[in-house]
């Protein structure tokens, strides 16, 4: 996504001399080098249509892009990139017309234009059923299915600079969402000549590489596919020909590698094996910045929600916790001293949460949760009929991932000991993350588990709606059993709105609406940083790992 030249090179001088690790004397920013980089885990394919995981969208984020983009170092700030300018949108909110840039080349050497961008939305619309159907998270999520399904009714290409979307129903979610790299345009004619269509991803060369540059990932960007080895490396060039000038990249190569988990990939920085790792836990953040020979690269704001969730229901609707009852759950939200977890798990890359949406995500407003004072849960919990207090079930997961939860055990006991000084009773329990826990608590299994929800289009309906309270098929998500049918009709309205000032309102609304029935506890919005050798300049954070690499630079 593209980013402003005048912006990010002062930010880059300003990052070159700054930060934990050695003063450089380096009077700007170098060209060439290789940038060898740790990923917590292998891409999945080399087509960013079809992936959803963080991995193989941090990937395709440096290669292509989209009409639409984030402005360095924001997760809701959305700014022209393929397209010359924001687009016109009808009053009516159902067509969204583009103007596009020209001149811009794919990296096999085609033109994009207008008929490309048609072919690629069309492309995913006509999505045939079984591995790409599946894999297409971001297309079936954004616009409810594929083909007649779809609330994208056709493109139109009226002439290679202009583009026109039609949909079925007006989505006031259409432009953040189309932020995401898998909305990103790719040739046309590297996808047909690559078999990219192939319904079998084991047998879909350009999803799978194969073929390698300019046969897979052939996007605008700044840097180009070269090559994946399974389990081993990706490969990314300098494109020489990246079409703004003002922002080629430094650096001639970008070299990825996966390692198993946090703790590997630090001990591959600390052997000289990688030169930065792009997500550090909280260990990994200790250590780095104990050791001048490293830097902590801040990413701002964090786009994560670490909560408390709740069920008090199970699927027959009878009430199996007391966590059904809001008295207990303002009870918990009260008892919780979510401050002291900032410094205790997250390394103080942690912020306290007031909302089920982090700061900087679109919509976001500070609902003023309920502060930490133990007298104030016990009132709650005396309004309930639990003057003796009640017992409850916390669950935790084993096994997470370090930068999903860096110690659940010890968040969990700290939580229940902050419970209990509110009178009352917990049982902590906790099975493997996966597959268990991660099962159990998406089929409504836990009343109370810790849950962790990273922003995908930094939007309130990416969160409130898509991952926490919104309706499917007509009912409450198992999650967490939430019945609030005035919520769901708001947040439907929301996503129906025809302006920007309307749907912020019902959105705002739409939180309020949750602030007074709190269906779950927000505990923390947590901070991914990344980290790297004291060489490693110029990195341009954004919360949500959206950041492109194309301002970077090794002062070596």
């Amino acid at each position: 996504m593209k980013r402003w030249a005048s912006l990010l090179a002062a930010v880059a001088l300003v990052a070159g001399a700054c930060g934990s690790g050695a003063a450089s004397q380096s009077l700007g920013p170098k060209t060439g080098g290789t940038l060898t980089i740790a990923l917590t885990g292998d891409i999945h394919y080399a087509d960013p249509a079809v992936v959803n995981d963080a991995s193989s969208l941090y990937v395709a984020n440096q290669v292509v892009q989209g009409l639409v983009g984030l402005a360095a170092g924001t997760t809701s700030e959305i700014v022209p990139v393929l397209a010359a300018a924001l687009p016109t949108v009808s009053s009516d909110g159902l067509t969204y017309t583009f103007k596009l840039r020209s001149g811009i080349k794919f990296h096999d050497g085609t033109d994009f234009n207008a008929e490309a961008v048609k072919f690629n939305y069309d492309r995913w619309a006509g999505f045939a059923a079984g591995d790409l159907q599946k894999n297409a998270y971001f297309y079936s999520t954004i616009f409810g299915g594929f083909g007649s399904s779809s609330n994208m009714a056709r493109v139109d290409a009226p002439d290679p600079a202009t583009v026109v979307f039609h949909l079925v129903a007006p989505q006031s979610n259409f432009l953040i969402s189309q932020t995401v790299v898998a909305f990103g345009i790719q040739s046309p004619t590297a996808i047909k000549e690559n078999d990219g269509n192939n319904a079998k991803l084991a047998k879909n060369a350009y999803a799978l590489g194969t073929n390698g540059q300019g046969k897979a990932m052939v996007g605008t960007g700044p840097f180009m596919f070269q090559e994946w080895k399974a389990n081993d490396h990706v490969t990314l060039v300098k494109n020489p020909n990246y079409w703004d000038a003002t922002a080629r990249p430094y650096l001639d190569k970008i070299v990825f590698k996966p390692y198993q988990d946090p703790t590997a990939a630090l001990g591959a920085l600390e052997a000289g094996d990688v030169d930065m790792v792009e997500t550090l836990d909280a260990n990994g953040v200790k250590t780095v910045r104990g050791d001048t020979s490293y830097r902590v690269f801040d990413r701002g704001a964090g786009c994560d929600i670490i909560q408390l969730g709740m069920n008090g229901y199970d699927s027959s609707g009878a009430t199996t916790s007391p966590v059904a009852y809001a008295e207990v759950r303002f009870a918990v939200a009260a008892a919780v001293k979510k401050s002291s977890y900032v410094n205790g798990y997250y390394a103080g890359l942690a912020t306290v949460a007031d909302n089920w949406q982090p700061v900087g995500t679109q919509y976001y407003k500070r609902e003023y949760l309920p502060a930490y004072d133990v007298t104030v849960a016990r009132g709650y919990l005396a309004k309930a009929g639990y003057g003796s207090g009640p017992t409850l079930d916390l669950w935790y997961p084993s096994g997470a991932p370090t930068t999903v939860f860096p110690d659940a055990k010890g968040l969990a006991l700290a939580i229940a000991a902050d419970l209990t000084a509110a009178g009352m009773t917990v049982n902590v329990k906790s099975e493997a993350y996966s597959p268990n826990y991660l099962a159990d608590s998406a089929a409504g299994k836990l009343s109370m588990f810790l849950q962790s929800q990273p922003c995908r289009w930094g939007g309130a309906d990416d969160f409130i709606d898509s991952a926490f309270f919104g309706y499917r098929n007509n009912s409450a998500a198992p999650m967490f059993s939430y019945a609030n049918d005035a919520l769901n009709a708001r947040m439907v309205q929301a996503l129906s709105d025809t302006s920007d000032a309307k749907a912020k309102a019902d959105w705002q609304t739409a939180q309020d609406m949750i602030r007074a029935d709190m269906p779950t506890v927000p505990l923390l919005t947590s901070k991914l940083p990344a980290g790297g050798r004291a060489y490693v300049k110029g990195f341009v954070g954004a919360g949500n790992q959206t950041e492109i690499l194309s301002s970077v630079w090794l002062d070596k």
